[in-house]
């Protein structure tokens, strides 16, 4: 839990926001990629 409230505290800085949406985007690309790629190998 502790780990979480850090991870909370270092988003509030601006540098945490843009690291928070660079991880977001990421991650919602890479899900998209991978079912991507799964729809293309039926």
């Amino acid at each position: 839990m502790g780990a979480i409230l850090d991870l909370v505290e270092k988003m509030r800085s601006p540098t945490g926001i843009v690291v928070t949406i660079v991880i977001v985007a990421v991650a919602f690309f890479f899900v998209r990629w991978v079912f991507k790629d799964e729809d293309s190998n039926q």
